[in-house]
């Protein structure tokens, strides 16, 4: 009779994890600093005759998390790294992404790249050969995450290339001049790297139940990919009251630790999941493009580079007033470029064999911030305003050039008519060659 009684409540369970999105499954292993729970005011439908042979909390958060995996890829690339681990060789996990991937929402510590890194050492190996490459930055999108790639992923790693890069631009990516462009760029310079490195894509998703996945899907799709969409496992549940916005978010746009904790366990259950299924049997063969290769390879110009001969002219002050990264305190761009009232009417010029360039700015509230005009080749392309009500001296990248083909470009920035006195900061350039 007890087996009769547990065979339906499982099936009255399986119905309702359908309605919030999630599919049955007992691999998750929810340790988290404050676990989610079943709700917050306990909304959802309680089971009838609970028994002990069903732990009606964990099978439904086991369905919600394994509603997020969108697609394992191919995991040849993916199971090697897990491998690696589990011989006690050194693995580098790196993130890249907006603020969500820097921690915003809750500590730094129980973010959902550092609870994934302790999972991953946890699973897979140990505390002292899995290691955590984290590259977000607040408020910035694939268009300034190519031209850091470079310097926040292995620079900054003492040279050590990342064996898995997850990436989370899902919800930074709105305003993206180049439509994906930029995006693609990250995958292909990851997936072209010497060490072939496992690449994920990461879907976060905005109070508003809002992001990109739509745009992403296909190229993750056509690169195989695995992908994980934060989007297909909360917003059901947001919808149906079995999780609220308040115990999810932070703010609208960022989650809080209950929110980090089910972000990193999806990523958990695909690594499981990976782990369980049958290896794929061979890498996937190097692709053309799926939209562009203009952003394959994005070299940072900054006043301390050597590679490219940058004349200054009025932009020869360096600005201190830039943000720093919650994991290591570090400003975003120390070797910057700086025009003052005081430093001249002169343009920054500078010549360079691209195919593309792109030039990231600091956006200010302060009313001294004016307006530049970019010249390329001689021919204006845009007028920038360094001003905005809500800027917090974040860096913001405009795209000056986006090519098929390399050619040699000379970029002229010069404040424009009426901000001749106005101060204005660029923050770095990028060039892909």
């Amino acid at each position: 009779m007890k087996k009769l009684i547990a065979l339906l409540l499982v099936t009255v369970l399986a119905v309702s994890f359908t309605a919030c999105g999630g599919k049955k499954d007992t691999t998750a292993d929810v340790t988290p600093t404050e676990a989610p729970t079943l709700a917050p005011t306990d909304t959802a439908t309680p089971s009838p005759s609970p028994t002990p042979e069903v732990d009606e909390k964990k099978v439904w958060y086991d369905g919600v998390i394994a509603s997020s995996l969108i697609s394992t890829g191919n995991n040849y690339r993916l199971r090697k790294v897990i491998e690696k681990a589990q011989a006690g060789e050194d693995v580098y996990i790196g993130f890249i992404g907006g603020s969500i991937t820097e921690g915003e929402g809750c500590t730094y510590q129980n973010c959902y790249a550092m609870q994934t890194f302790r999972n991953f050492q946890k699973d897979y190996g140990t505390e002292n050969n899995v290691h955590i490459i984290n590259a977000g930055v607040s408020g910035t999108p694939s268009t300034l995450g190519v031209i850091r790639y470079e310097r926040d992923l292995i620079e900054k790693n003492d040279g050590h290339l990342p064996d898995l890069l997850i990436i989370e631009f899902a919800v930074n990516d709105g305003d993206d001049p180049t439509n994906g462009d930029t995006y693609e760029g990250l995958i292909r310079r990851a997936l072209n790297a010497e060490n072939k490195p496992a690449v994920v894509l990461l879907f976060s998703v905005f109070q508003s139940k809002w992001n990109l996945q739509d745009r992403f899907k296909p190229m993750g799709k056509y690169y195989e990919l695995p992908m994980v969409s934060i989007k297909d496992a909360v917003v059901p549940c947001l919808n149906d009251g079995t999780i609220t916005n308040a115990q999810f978010f932070n703010d609208i746009y960022h989650p809080k630790l209950y929110g980090h904790t089910i972000m990193a366990d999806c990523l958990r259950h695909l690594f499981k999941t990976v782990m369980e299924e049958t290896p794929a049997a061979s890498d996937t063969e190097a692709k053309a493009k799926f939209r562009s290769d203009a952003f394959d390879h994005v070299t940072m110009i900054t006043s301390k580079s050597t590679d490219v001969k940058v004349n200054a002219g009025g932009f020869s002050e360096t600005d201190t007033a830039v943000g720093t990264t919650r994991y290591d305190n570090e400003k975003t761009f120390p070797d910057n470029w700086k025009h003052t009232k005081d430093t001249g009417s002169a343009p920054l010029t500078f010549t360079v064999d691209a195919k593309s360039i792109l030039l990231t700015y600091k956006k200010s509230k302060s009313d001294s911030y004016g307006k530049v005009d970019v010249y390329l080749d001689g021919e204006k392309v845009m007028t920038i305003d360094g001003h905005d009500s809500g800027g917090w001296n974040n860096p913001y990248t405009a795209v000056i050039l986006n090519s098929s083909t390399v050619s040699t470009h000379k970029v002229e920035v010069r404040m424009a008519p009426g901000s001749e006195q106005s101060d204005f900061t660029i923050m770095a350039f990028g060039y892909g060659d």
